[in-house]
């Protein structure tokens, strides 16, 4: 029988309605378009990120002036409640799964609820706003840890994108660009607004503060990425100019912007006395074996550490625990997809240079050949190599094994604690000599020696674990002794509500001190409330290198370390 006309044009536009409601959004982040800081506080008037499932178009779409609000940017609008009132976001790109969008400065400062509405369908996230909140832009956008989005000022009024090709010099003017100096008064949907927020920032280059120029409202320059999603001259957009500081070189050297108790992204510039192209570190390995390496694919390698550790804790029924150990132990590996050039003898960190979550790095973002230049390092296959048993350690106070492990077809060398540290135990001043007489099916017999200083390594002013590191101060880290010509290396750890943060930071065991800023410390979630404390080590190491048959570096390393648990707030 026929369905009566009048019933299929009623059900019809009912099943087009159940289609849309069907099509729902979900946000998963609202970011400072250039620090990409999850779950950060956002400042009025920056420029921000809202990602999420469905969120954006289907195609990139950039705003032209005046930006749009109300109106939206291909069907997508944002609005912002606080406080009982509501603001309309001020759109100004759409891209798949993102939207970028100023923040207008009337929002007041506090919680607010952040609407996005894709042609109907809508998803809301909880945000806090504050006065200021800067982020660094890279030269990728969308990417939070890399080379600033930065230019070098020229005494003619020109400018040259700071590069490691083209670096700037101390004592000259930088131009860094980012978002988030504060609010401002100007009409935010029109270009070229010049405002100068009220801000009270500051401005490290490494670990020493720069003297800040100017900052404020400002257009960028020639040399942007043209894949930025982002009008020239929109008002969210700021320019800092400070001077380099004197003393500090290197290709990756962080930049850091705090404002208050609020810190931006690492991105980093390169500075060279001569201004030209910078030198990356090298591997520190002996030239002869380096320029074997160099053009090889698959490495094979061989460690074996010894070292002290002191360790301290709270356990617990709240008592502090010291536990001083001696102990040694050995990793033997293949790793058929590394490049063989970007083997190191010694770990080498950037002196006078923090950095966070690894970055950056002494070479940056990545790792380097024998030549400088970047090796790209695909994920890599790991094969546990048999180097034999025991691995006999030698010393003025007698003898100590390193034993094999064999869990299935898997083996390894596990740590093995040689006693605590009274005198006479083990590691006493003196040379220490590692045997392996026999070898093992993939790696031939070995030897090596490595001296243990008189000159112990001591961390002089521990801090008090029972109370809380403040992270709105330096930490200062003092020492006595080490091995001559090596590096001590501070690293800090906190996780709170699921937010991990490490930082290690260097500098020359002469130097008998070292200062962990607090914009480091910054980066590290508050642990006071958490369940589980944070961690501070301080150490010193050096190495040696060994040959075997089946590798092709080995090394024997020694390491004075101490490692203490205690919360950071």
């Amino acid at each position: 029988m026929r369905m009566p006309k009048i019933l299929f044009s009623s059900v019809f536009p009912a099943l087009v309605l159940a289609g849309t409601a069907s099509a729902q959004i979900t946000i998963t982040n609202v970011l400072n378009a250039a620090s990409r800081v999850v779950n950060g506080s956002l400042a009025q008037g920056a420029l921000i990120a809202v990602q999420g499932r469905g969120v954006g178009t289907s195609e990139a779409q950039q705003a032209m002036f005046p930006l749009p609000s109300t109106d939206g940017l291909g069907g997508v609008t944002i609005q912002i409640a606080s406080g009982g009132q509501f603001f309309d976001g001020i759109m100004v790109y759409t891209k798949p799964n993102e939207v970028g969008a100023i923040l207008p400065s009337a929002v007041p400062v506090g919680p607010a609820t952040l609407t996005v509405n894709n042609n109907g369908a809508t998803a809301s996230k909880n945000i806090n706003v504050i006065d200021a909140a800067f982020g660094i832009f890279t030269q990728r956008y969308g990417i939070a840890a890399g080379l600033a989005l930065a230019f070098n000022a020229n005494d003619d009024g020109s400018v040259a994108p700071n590069s490691t090709t083209q670096s700037v010099t101390p004592r000259r003017d930088v131009i860094v660009n980012g978002t988030g100096l504060g609010a401002i008064a100007s009409d935010e949907t029109q270009s070229g607004v010049t405002d100068i927020p009220s801000s009270n920032i500051q401005v490290f280059v490494g670990i020493q503060p720069a003297t800040v120029v100017s900052a404020g409202r400002g257009t960028c320059c020639d040399g942007i990425d043209p894949a930025y999603p982002i009008p020239q001259g929109i008002a969210a957009w700021d320019v800092i100019r400070f001077t380099v500081p004197d003393g500090i070189t290197g290709c990756y050297i962080p930049v850091v912007v705090q404002i208050g108790k609020t810190v931006s992204n690492f991105a980093t510039i390169s500075i060279d006395p001569s201004g030209a192209a910078c030198t990356p570190v090298p591997t520190g390995l002996p030239l002869d074996l380096a320029n074997k390496l160099s053009n090889q694919t698959g490495a094979s390698t061989g460690a074996v550490g010894i070292g002290r550790a002191t360790t301290m804790n709270i356990n617990n029924r709240n008592v502090l625990v010291t536990t001083k150990t001696d102990s040694g132990g050995a990793s033997f590996v293949r790793y058929p997809e590394l490049p063989a050039s970007v083997l190191v003898l010694q770990s080498v960190y950037p002196t006078n240079v923090c950095s966070v979550n690894g970055w950056p790095g002494a070479n940056g973002p990545g790792s380097v050949d024998v030549n400088g230049n970047p090796v790209a390092v695909n994920p890599l296959k790991a094969v546990a190599l048999d180097a034999g048993a025991p691995i006999v350690v030698r010393g003025p106070s007698g003898s100590r094994n390193i034993v094999k492990r064999v869990v299935g077809q898997l083996f390894d060398y596990p740590g093995v604690t040689f006693g605590d540290t009274s005198a006479g135990n083990f590691f006493d001043p003196g040379r220490y000599t590692i045997t392996d007489a026999a070898g093992g099916k993939d790696v031939s017999s070995f030897t090596a020696s490595i001296d243990v200083q008189a000159a112990r390594f001591t961390w002089t002013n521990i801090p008090d674990i029972t109370k809380p590191v403040d992270r709105t101060q330096d930490l200062i880290i003092k020492w006595t002794g080490g091995i001559p010509n090596t590096q001590v290396v501070v690293a800090g750890s906190g996780l709170s509500n699921g937010v991990a943060t490490a930082f290690e930071c260097a500098a020359p065991v002469e130097a008998a001190q070292l200062t962990v800023p607090s914009y480091v410390l910054l980066q590290v979630p508050p642990t006071a409330s958490s369940q589980i404390r944070g961690g501070l080590s301080v150490l010193n190491s050096t190495a040696v290198q060994f040959t075997a048959n089946g590798l092709d570096l080995g090394k024997l390393s020694w390491t004075e370390s101490y490692h203490v648990q205690l919360e950071y707030q």
